[in-house]
């Protein structure tokens, strides 16, 4: 990953004490790029060359590089003088975008995936955002159009947070760069009273943060220096038209996409490993990717207490088809040790001691090998609806559908059988059930100050297909 950091002053100008300020917030998240730093002050109304001491647009960036390790490729990266960009994430098809905008005229000085994001801009503008198959969260500077373009990825994997006070507008990998710039910090209480009473996170676009917001994921945020409105395009969304195909094309389809997936994220000068928990989301990426690159290595996170832990499914995995693995061992006391420090560069509250495991595994990795980047199966149940609560919610569906008698099948097969729902939790189940809710009840106490209207998308479904939807976009 990157680190990005960015100015925008859209009637003034910023002077050498807000340069420096800008080099210390852009260099406080170095750990996301410790390869490279770049800082650039311009006039983005004139193009007028680098001056820190009048200026009206900065853009910083710390760098891991990934793609063409060479200087030449550091960033801000620029063409031809006239467009600047500073990128965090991805393009995983860069390769292939790249032989298509050489069809079209374009050379290239280097071998990142940077530059053909910035050519992309160039021949087809925001509109080329949809042909880029990546993660990523960026900005540049259009001098041609006197204005910074801001986008984000499809599902908010790259963070970029925002904040506007009047007319300067400021913008971040990272919140912890932003809340040095408040006036007053103010917690967002429609946001901490909705986490305490349903546990979500980021389902909107607001923060724990009074006045520092996320930019849409599938948007492209453009801002004009001239003091213009900001307009907001929605680059992407998923299609209407429904694919009709028997089971075996439908696998034979999912088999060739997921596939090539894991091929395009092998792509790098860095040496890449994967995660594997066990689970089948982690597991088949580690298996393909080893069919892809022979003697692959994976990495996994083991509990010392037996009843949590999914190390036999991860021995059965790796020995059936000869993976490379290297455990890391969770201790219960150093888990605790570390969550102020897990707590800091989250930013906002701990959704789960997952996240604090997760940092440890990082940790030894980054310590105790070459590895720089890893695949994780992270989303495989968002995406073929693993968790135990898509059943009930097809139950639900097929009583909505008025098919009473297959929803009662289901439910008493499952009984019967000893599955979802013999496992139901309410405790982890509550935030699909209003009644449930401290708000919706008349018999709970009410234990937050300020009463907040519970997110309702959460329990209020139009069909699988839907929720599908809803949980890759929010929850």
């Amino acid at each position: 990953m990157c680190g990005i950091f960015g100015a925008l002053d859209r009637s003034g100008q910023f002077d050498c004490t807000d340069y420096k300020r800008f080099v210390e917030l852009t260099d406080l998240v170095r750990y996301r790029g410790p390869n490279a730093g770049g800082y650039l002050a311009r006039d983005g109304r004139t193009g007028w060359p680098e001056r820190p001491s009048n200026f009206n647009v900065f853009l910083g960036h710390r760098r891991l590089s990934i793609l063409d390790l060479s200087e030449v490729a550091n960033q801000p990266l620029a063409d031809d003088d006239q467009s600047w960009i500073i990128f965090n994430g991805e393009i995983f098809n860069f390769i292939e975008l790249r032989s298509e905008l050489e069809r079209k005229g374009h050379s290239f000085k280097t071998d990142s995936d940077t530059e053909v994001l910035l050519k992309i801009y160039k021949e087809y503008g925001e509109e080329g955002f949809d042909r880029l198959n990546g993660m990523w969260a960026f900005a540049i500077l259009d001098v041609r159009r006197r204005a910074v373009i801001l986008s984000r990825d499809r599902f908010s994997i790259k963070p970029l947070y925002l904040l506007e006070q009047g007319p300067r507008i400021y913008f971040a990998s990272e919140i912890k760069q932003l809340t040095p710039l408040l006036t007053t910090r103010r917690l967002n209480e429609r946001v901490m009273s909705t986490f305490l009473n349903q546990g979500l996170q980021d389902y909107n676009e607001e923060t724990f943060y009074e006045g520092i917001r996320k930019l849409k994921a599938k948007h492209s945020l453009v801002i004009p220096l001239d003091g213009g409105e900001l307009q907001e395009h929605k680059y992407w969304d998923y299609p209407t038209q429904k694919n009709k195909m028997d089971a075996a094309e439908a696998i034979q389809g999912f088999r060739d996409l997921f596939t090539d997936s894991v091929r395009i994220r092998l792509r790098s000068d860095v040496k890449i490993g994967a995660l594997v928990s066990g689970g089948l989301d982690s597991s088949a990426i580690a298996v393909v990717a080893e069919q892809l690159q022979s003697g692959f290595q994976t990495y996994s996170a083991v509990s010392e207490d037996a009843r949590f832990s999914e190390e036999p499914y991860i021995d059965l995995l790796c020995r059936e088809k000869r993976l490379k693995n290297h455990k890391c061992r969770m201790e219960f006391g150093k888990t605790i040790q570390l969550l102020d420090k897990v707590g800091y560069h989250n930013d906002e509250p701990l959704a789960g001691f997952s996240v604090v495991a997760h940092y440890q595994l990082m940790s030894r990795i980054h310590e105790e090998s070459d590895v720089v980047v890893v695949l994780s199966g992270q989303g495989g149940d968002e995406i073929l609806l693993g968790y135990l609560k898509f059943y009930f919610f097809m139950l639900k569906q097929y009583a909505k559908e008025g098919r009473l008698i297959k929803a009662g099948t289901e439910f008493l097969a499952s009984l019967f059988n000893g599955t979802c729902v013999r496992q139901l939790n309410f405790a982890q189940a509550k935030r699909y059930l209003p009644s449930f809710l401290p708000f919706y009840s008349a018999n709970s106490n009410r234990f937050l100050r300020l009463p907040v209207a519970p997110e309702k998308e959460v329990w209020e479904v139009n069909g699988l297909v839907q929720r599908q939807m809803q949980d890759i976009d929010k929850f």
